[in-house]
């Protein structure tokens, strides 16, 4: 008997995450969206008959996958166990760290994007399309299935746009789709705490090299900060205050933080493993020894880069004025 089952072929870009990862897939007749959490997935089928239109919106997206987070622990960790045997190879590890993250932030700054998928009965976010290389390559191979099936589109889709709706029937009288992302804001008083806070304990971590105890002191206070108003981000956001990029940094601080934590007990247990130590590994008593507050420091102002940037970014309009797709 011949094989039956679809046959599908990867649609150029895919997101992946500590816990989520996001794929485009293309069938005989439509187009398979994949997003797993690890523990599940879930699909969705649009058939290519039924697109009206593919927008992309040019937006900053700070997003880090698995690969970048991977690179900069092994760095971070090469550092970290460099720094009292090779001091001076840990200076160019610094480097190619402060290197890496410049590049990121320029990527994420200036070629992120958004790219959102319409029909007559829903609209979905892609969320594998999030960088604009991956995006055009992915636009312009599903261009061609539609036009195969819906021929070619000869107008102007700015003019067209005008003149058609697109996406679902809003009911009357009822609260639009999309009103909670337009009323979600991009900074408030919790955030504005979250960063200065942030700004105020790379400060102080980074001039508290020999340590002092008024700047040990300071830095815990700063930290303690930084978790009631992380939560506090989290709640607003869950009310619909809040966008998800300063809830998502909000998240990222707080596994930083924790991280850190955890990269700090094992750097102890190995080295008292290393001086051969029989009792039992203990915490330093300063919070922070010398040789991990370059790395704790250099975190907190990356994060605090970023929000200052998720807090300054416009909020999306829903029919961007610069748009690029395929109507039918």
């Amino acid at each position: 008997m011949a094989d039956a089952r679809e046959r599908y072929r990867k649609v150029p870009g895919r997101r992946r995450g500590l816990i989520s990862s996001a794929s485009l897939w293309t069938g005989g007749d439509h187009l398979l969206t994949v997003r797993s959490d690890r523990f599940q997935e879930r699909y969705k089928r649009f058939y290519f008959r039924d697109i009206q239109a593919i927008v992309i919106t040019r937006v900053p997206r700070f997003a880090i996958s698995t690969r970048a987070l991977a690179a900069g622990a092994v760095l971070l960790v090469a550092i970290l166990f460099l720094r009292s045997w090779a001091p001076g190879l840990t200076k160019w590890l610094w480097l190619l760290f402060a290197g890496l993250t410049l590049v990121w932030i320029y990527i994420s700054a200036a070629h992120g994007c958004t790219c959102r998928l319409y029909t007559a009965v829903s609209r979905e976010d892609l969320a594998s399309l999030y960088r604009t290389w991956n995006a055009r390559k992915a636009l312009a191979e599903l261009e061609q299935r539609i036009a195969q099936v819906q021929g070619a589109f000869t107008e102007s889709w700015a003019e067209a746009a005008d003149f058609r709706r697109l996406g679902p029937e809003e009911a009357a009288g009822r609260t639009r789709p999309s009103g909670r992302r337009a009323a979600a804001r991009s900074r408030t008083l919790a955030s504005d705490i979250f960063l200065a806070s942030l700004v105020a304990d790379a400060v102080a971590v980074m001039w508290n090299i020999p340590a002092k105890p008024l700047l040990t002191d300071l830095s815990a206070g700063f930290t303690a900060l930084q978790i009631v108003s992380a939560i506090w981000i989290l709640v607003q956001h869950h009310r619909g205050i809040l966008r998800t990029g300063m809830q998502r940094l909000a998240l990222a601080a707080l596994l930083f933080i924790g991280g850190i934590s955890y990269a700090l007990v094992f750097a102890d247990s190995f080295e008292a493993a290393r001086k051969q130590f029989q009792q039992p590994a203990v915490a330093s008593s300063h919070p922070l020894p010398a040789r991990i507050r370059p790395v704790y420091s250099s975190g907190l102002a990356l994060l605090a880069i970023v929000g200052v940037v998720l807090s300054f970014k416009s909020i999306e309009p829903d029919r961007p004025p610069a748009i690029t797709g395929q109507t039918g």
